[in-house]
């Protein structure tokens, strides 16, 4: 084996932790990028660029308690009907393709490769996983390769530093409490790039046919809200569902025409509508089109407060630390509803509190309003969140009252 050739294979077998030892991929952060292989190796997904990735994956083996602050989510394998990713291995070349066709990533392993053992997906099919075998030592071993295919990539940090241990001290500016700003500022609940137009006055056809075609059968469903398209060609909610049936009918080109035109809609509430069409299962055969992203911005950086606490669905978390901090879901409905879990675990005690209140955009914070039972909510009944930096991710600030204090981390399911 030449020197060079040495040198590109020897950071590989290192992160293969062993020449005779098969790895497993145990899933991928929920609330960060990096990935688990077996138990105790924490990695980092090369990054992807023209649709192609160099180099060697860079794993170290972690601690049970930074593991557990990245809540790996169980891997997705790509196989059935459903999968969104196909890999193939030719020599020492993988390819990783889009099922629904178009080339990810092409990546040159160190040796060449025995055959593809399995292909892994993350939830949001924004990071992908092969698992390949190779012959090393007179062995055939299993490797692992993961690749980021997120837009919105910041430059590859050591994932073994805990950059939760580092949040940023300073909340976002609030142009609606913060004199310091300009009055003229950009309201940030706003989208620049999408004026808002207000919907058409109240028509009782129009509301009729609305109610209507929310109450009416699957198979009259589709017919229902083309009629009340015909009353409202921009009606955000009859686009959103028109999609949705057309794609049930297998018509995937009207599908995402329905849904082009709700992202070019100017009305207050098609974000809401976009953003709901990322994640709900009537949309996941459309997950992995390329189309499909860019129309309801799965990659791209949110443009308004609604889609910085609604862009990954609602669902924020904290992992708990024993006597030390809380573990805490937060999820968050488009109807402005949420429900929060806090579970503390201390020398032996253990509690689990339900919140369950509505939340509403106020600037750049996000108040949360818990009514107390049987009584009208007052003031005194809101707590505000504000979005602050956290590693390369906006975590999410809450302090309800002396003793509930935390910051969330967006679920990426």
């Amino acid at each position: 084996m030449t020197m060079r050739r040495l040198a590109i294979a020897l950071p590989f077998a290192l992160c293969a932790v062993g020449t005779a030892r098969a790895d497993t991929f145990s899933g991928f952060s929920g609330v960060d990028r990096p990935y688990l292989v077996n138990q105790d190796r924490v990695c980092t997904p090369l990054l992807v660029a023209s649709s192609a990735a160099t180099g060697a994956p860079v794993c170290k083996k972690a601690a049970a308690d930074f593991i557990a602050h990245l809540s790996i989510k169980p891997p997705i394998v790509q196989s059935g009907a459903r999968a969104s990713f196909v890999a193939q291995a030719a020599g020492r070349a993988i390819t990783v393709s889009r099922k629904a066709g178009g080339v990810v990533v092409t990546w040159s392993a160190p040796d060449p490769i025995v055959k593809i053992v399995e292909t892994y997906a993350s939830q949001y099919d924004d990071r992908v996983a092969v698992a390949f075998s190779v012959r090393r030592a007179g062995k055939e071993v299993t490797d692992i390769v993961a690749f980021d295919l997120g837009q919105n990539q910041t430059a590859i940090k050591d994932p073994t530093k805990d950059s939760a241990k580092n949040p940023a001290k300073d909340l976002v500016k609030d142009p609606i409490n913060d004199p310091t700003l300009a009055k003229d500022a950009v309201d940030p609940t706003k989208d620049p790039a999408r004026p808002d137009t207000a919907p058409p006055p109240d028509d009782p056809k129009l509301t009729k046919a609305v109610a209507d075609a929310r109450a009416a059968a699957k198979a009259k469903a589709p017919a229902a809200w083309k009629a009340v398209l015909a009353l409202d060609a921009a009606h955000s909610e009859a686009l959103y569902r028109s999609a949705a049936a057309e794609l049930a009918a297998k018509h995937t080109t009207e599908a995402l025409a329905a849904l082009v035109a709700l992202a070019a809609s100017t009305r207050g509430d098609a974000i809401e509508w976009l953003v709901e069409a990322r994640f709900a299962p009537e949309f996941a055969a459309l997950r992995a089109d390329p189309k499909f992203r860019a129309t309801v911005g799965l990659d791209r950086k949110p443009a308004t407060s609604y889609e910085r606490l609604m862009g990954f669905g609602g669902e924020w978390e904290q992992t708990g630390t024993s006597c030390d901090k809380p573990e805490v879901r937060f999820n968050a409905a488009r109807d402005r509803k949420f429900k929060l879990r806090v579970k503390t675990r201390c020398e032996g005690a253990q509690f689990d509190t339900t919140f369950r209140g509505t939340w509403r955009i106020a600037g750049d914070r996000v108040v949360l309003v818990l009514p107390t039972q049987g009584k009208q909510a007052s003031a005194a009944d809101e707590a505000t969140c504000g979005f602050e930096a956290a590693g390369d991710e906006e975590g999410l600030r809450c302090a309800l009252g002396h003793d509930i204090d935390f910051v969330v981390l967006p679920t990426r399911r």
